[in-house]
């Protein structure tokens, strides 16, 4: 009997479970590397709950340093206050701690176009498409980025400085955070809970670029309502978020540069490649040097520019695209439309794109 034939004399349950059952393995066979990957990160990250202690557990041991207890109480803190205050949602996200044991979060892979300001794009199920694609394991990164660099395009592997899983597994505080100092914390929290609160499918840049909105400006009425609005740490803070900005705004419109010259007719017309590299790596050296022209309040300019002349492509820029490309609108936005209040904004925000 044919297979056909089977299938038509199954009951109507019967004939569901198996199509099902047909498209699953067809799915499995197409898709077979994206499964796999799937599984591996899955694994991943439920290493990462399954071996995180509580952060209450850490705070009743005594031989746990009392430096580390003070970020722990602080990070309680900040997350209590964006769940009770910004009305971020309430999860089990930071409220364990994972030890990294000294190494990175993750990496993170990220390709563009040799000759061209456009980020390669992964495609993944249910979040769409995504400009980089993360790692828990160095050797498989590598991997990627040198199958993604064999067909033609600029790649970078980087180590984010938190970790989200958008809501589908219990994110824990990492070891490395505590390292870092109480602005830095309440921001990275916060943009790291927006993710699990907002998402917008298919539009990675649009989340990244409301997730530092939100984290930014999050962080200043943190630490405005703690230290009060003339408070020497949050003016420090917003300095800090000026230079961030002002650094932001310079490579993103280093970004056009180098677009216009990918695009001039006298780059397309040489035929050497190069005589392309050399261009392009001219025009990246002379973005860097004009760093000099920028009055930062905080950042030192050398030490900068010292860390980006480093292995710097096309990917470096995309970067800022995705971070930073429309955050400024969604400040115009805000004093446009709410007047200034981003307690409305955000409540608009989460209207509009919220997951709930």
């Amino acid at each position: 009997m044919s297979f056909i034939k089977k299938i038509k004399k199954m009951s109507t349950l019967s004939k569901i479970i198996a199509i099902a059952a047909i498209f699953l393995l067809c799915f499995l066979t197409i898709n077979c590397q994206l499964v796999g990957y799937g599984i591996k990160q899955g694994i991943g990250q439920l290493k990462m709950v399954k071996n995180a202690i509580p952060i209450d557990t850490l705070l009743n041991d005594p031989k746990y340093p009392d430096s580390l207890k003070s970020k722990l109480l602080i990070i309680k803190e900040i997350r209590r206050f964006a769940i009770d205050s910004m009305h971020l949602t309430d999860s089990k996200n930071y409220t364990a701690v994972y030890d990294l044991q000294g190494r990175p979060t993750a990496y993170v892979v990220q390709a563009c176009e040799k000759y061209a300001i456009k980020k390669y794009l992964w495609k993944f199920p249910i979040v769409g498409k995504l400009p980089y694609k993360g790692f828990f394991d160095e050797t498989d990164a590598k991997k990627e980025a040198q199958k993604i660099k064999k067909q033609g395009y600029d790649v970078r592997i980087v180590n984010p400085g938190g970790w989200s899983t958008l809501g589908w597994f219990k994110d824990p505080v990492l070891s490395n955070m505590l390292a870092k100092d109480e602005p830095f914390l309440a921001d990275l929290i916060i943009h790291e809970l927006t993710h699990s609160t907002i998402f917008v499918k298919n539009d990675s840049e649009l989340n990244e670029n409301i997730a530092d909105y939100v984290g930014e400006n999050g962080a200043k009425y943190y630490l405005a309502c703690k230290y009060g609005f003339d408070s020497e740490i949050l003016n420090r803070y917003k300095n800090l978020i000026d230079d961030n900005e002002k650094y932001a705004t310079h490579f993103l419109y280093g970004a056009k540069q180098l677009d216009s010259l990918y695009n001039s007719q006298s780059f397309k017309n040489i035929t050497d490649t190069s005589t392309k590299n050399k261009l392009k790596r001219q025009e990246i050296e002379k973005i860097i040097e004009m760093l000099d022209t920028i009055k930062f309040k905080v950042v030192k300019t050398e030490k900068i520019k010292k860390q980006k002349l480093k292995n710097i492509n096309n990917t470096f820029f995309t970067g800022y695209m995705t971070y930073h490309n429309r955050k400024n609108s969604l400040y115009i936005e805000c004093k446009e439309k709410y007047n200034g209040d981003f307690l409305l904004h955000l409540e608009s925000l989460k209207k509009q794109w919220g997951k709930n």
